[in-house]
């Protein structure tokens, strides 16, 4: 890194020469003064010099011209002592003329000479600088003139003698030494910017940092993204994609975005770095963001357990879903037994680990087993573990049970109405000491554990029965959550779908163009009981997600999975007597349902079958509408389409 000295007169050139022969400095010397000074050190610093040294007004100039540093010359009080020196005989009073920094020094300690000197301070070498100069040698009758050689040039044209004040080979040599130190810090820092710079650019993540719509830094993941060789100094709408500038125009303050650029998803997050318009960003791949993701839960996993959802993925804005919602919330601050009772397929599991992950409990385990999934003796060595040579097949160094994994989190059992009575047995002793035996051992092992039982029997009645230990009930059902049939919450069926379908087309990676749904589905969806409840509608949207490939998921497909897939009305939902026609009225009827005439003469059609009662449905709309295709097809909550294909069809066989 070169050092380039401008020297603003040829006595200082010659000095500086000496200094450097006599102590090995290998230094540029130039001579320049103020305007040719400044186009000099300008040029130094495109060839890469890293230092200027200069003095005077010169030194001034380039300091704000280049933007490598400047080292300054200082003018030194003994500068000016030997310059007056030289000026004896050539006046009585003295005026030294120089930059601020002259002037500012000299004003300590002129007023401790005898000889009397006015400091005349100038800003540039402009006309209005001469006249102020003329102007206080007229004022102060100032018979010579001390400064720079701009002042030595206007001497002449003054007619005023003029003593340039020349700086001494010790105040060079101390400027050329601070040079060497600021070369050698700028190479360290340059060093260590090296360094970083390799650092970042190695690392997979996209980092650019801008001040506010130019590019100060890319690394190579944004430069390959961008497709450039570099883009340090250009506009950001210039040399970012679309998408990402359309971001980044629309984000203020700390920001995050998931952003399809190129053939990729990436999550780009946006970040202020102070208040004057300068942020960078950074930009991962979604697809690393998954791989961190699942070796993340499977670390976690080997040391324990992880609940998946939260209160945020309960879908559903209908009061009873939100009743639901708001009482486990209120759940999850106690720490008590929660009994979660509801039919199948109606969240039971989502609660419990919504309700640990709200909880105080939520950083630790969340263990959950099946119990009708398991023989006796398996859940119960599961339960409880066992110790070594328990039973024949028990593993070496024995097992922990889930209740030991389960320490300081939660634990949930899951059906739990299909345990037999030895189990229970031992399960109330557990929850009663808080302590547990494993098979086969003798010690008690403490256990702080949340219990959280689910079932879709009906425990009370299994009590009377003398299926379901009582003291066990009672342990159980401290806080009990009562979920909702999805029947009972149609309203929610809409986001519902949506949601759902999402997740399941997000889970197949995106591949291909997402289906849309067609809002005239929902009518037919919401009539239907759904036996199954919202597993049921899963499975739906996953054989639509299967079997359409248009695009769009309207009338027809449900009708098709109503006649394939659809199951009967739950038990007690329906009127026994037209039990049979439940799933196909549940095709014809929107969810506000057709008028009671219609509704009874269709009760009174036993022994029909299903073609039968379809076609009569629809002659009675077609009657009622006066053969209006139209308003029959809306209130029969079929398409048009499929009105007309009907008909057609049964023309056909009529004519046959």
């Amino acid at each position: 890194m070169e050092i380039v000295l401008v020297a603003p007169y040829q006595r200082m050139v010659r000095d500086a020469q000496e200094i450097c022969r006599m102590y090995g400095e290998r230094i540029k010397i130039v001579h320049g003064c103020m305007d040719d000074g400044v186009q000099l050190g300008k040029r130094a610093v495109e060839n890469g010099a890293g230092v200027i040294i200069s003095r005077g007004g010169t030194w001034v100039r380039l300091s704000e011209a280049v933007s490598a540093p400047v080292v300054e010359i200082a003018v030194t009080p003994y500068d000016v002592l030997r310059a007056l020196q030289r000026a004896r005989g050539m006046g009585r009073k003295f005026g030294v003329a120089g930059f601020s920094n002259v002037i500012a020094s000299m004003r300590e300690w002129v007023s401790m000479l005898n000889v009397p000197v006015v400091p005349i301070e100038i800003d540039d070498d402009t006309e209005q600088t001469r006249n102020t100069v003329l102007q206080a040698i007229e004022r102060e009758r100032v018979d010579c003139l001390l400064g720079d050689t701009t002042i030595l040039e206007y001497s002449v044209d003054f007619g005023v003698p003029c003593v340039l004040i020349e700086s001494g080979k010790e105040a060079i040599w101390e400027a050329i030494q601070e040079a060497k130190r600021l070369v050698a810090a700028r190479m360290v820092e340059r060093k260590r910017h090296a360094s970083l710079h390799t650092a970042l650019d190695r690392v997979h993540q996209g980092i650019l940092v801008a001040d506010r719509e130019v590019v100060q830094f890319a690394n190579r993941t944004v430069l390959q993204l961008i497709g450039r060789d570099a883009c340090a100094g250009l506009s950001i709408r210039d040399c970012l994609p679309p998408a990402l500038y359309e971001f980044l125009e629309n984000s203020s303050g700390r920001d995050s975005e998931i952003l399809q650029l190129g053939a990729k998803l990436w999550f780009v997050e946006r970040y202020p770095l102070l208040d004057d318009g300068r942020f960078f960003i950074t930009l991962h791949l979604v697809d690393d963001i998954e791989t961190i993701e699942r070796r993340v839960r499977q670390r976690r996993a080997g040391t324990g357990h992880v609940a998946r959802y939260t209160f945020d993925d309960l879908v559903g804005q209908s009061p009873a879903m939100r009743f639901v919602i708001s009482r486990a919330t209120q759940f999850a601050q106690a720490d008590s037994s929660v009994l979660i009772v509801g039919e199948t397929g109606t969240g039971k599991e989502m609660l419990a680990q919504s309700i640990h992950n709200a909880s105080s409990r939520a950083q630790g385990p969340f263990v959950g087993v099946n119990c009708a999934a398991l023989p006796e003796q398996l859940l119960e060595s599961e339960l409880f573990g066992y110790e070594e040579g328990a039973f024949t097949g028990a593993k070496r160094g024995g097992k922990p049970g889930l209740f030991e994994l389960a320490h300081g989190g939660t634990l949930f059992l899951d059906e739990i109405g299909e345990t037999s009575l030895h189990v229970q047995q031992r399960l109330l002793r557990v929850l009663q000491e808080r302590q547990v035996m494993r098979i086969g051992g003798e010690r008690l092992i403490s256990v702080d554990v949340r219990v959280v039982a689910a079932t879709n029997q009906p425990l009370w009645r299994f009590v009377q029965e003398g299926k379901f230990r009582k003291d066990l009930f009672f342990r159980l059902d401290v806080l009990r959550l009562n979920t909702i049939p999805l029947r009972e919450r149609r309203e929610d069926i809409p986001d519902l779908t949506e949601h759902m379908l999402y997740q399941l087309w997000y889970q197949r990676k995106g591949v291909g163009v997402r289906p849309r749904l067609d809002p005239a589905i929902f009518p037919l969806l919401q009539a239907y009981d759904w036996p199954g409840n919202v597993r049921e509608l899963q499975s739906m949207l996953d054989y639509l997600l299967a079997t359409q490939v248009q695009g769009k998921i309207g009338v027809e497909a449900i009708e098709e999975w109503v006649e394939q897939k659809a199951l009967p009305p739950v038990a007690g939902t329906v009127d026994s007597a037209t039990s049979s026609e439940g799933a196909f009225r549940s095709k014809l009827e929107p969810y506000d349902a057709p008028d009671a005439k219609q509704s009874v003469a269709l009760a009174q059609l036993p022994g029909r079958t299903m073609e039968e009662i379809e076609r009569w449905a629809i002659e009675q709309t077609l009657a009622e509408t006066s053969g209006d295709m139209t308003r029959a097809a809306q209130m029969l909550g079929i398409s048009r389409t499929t009105l007309w294909r009907k008909m057609k069809q049964w023309q056909t066989e009529t004519m046959a």
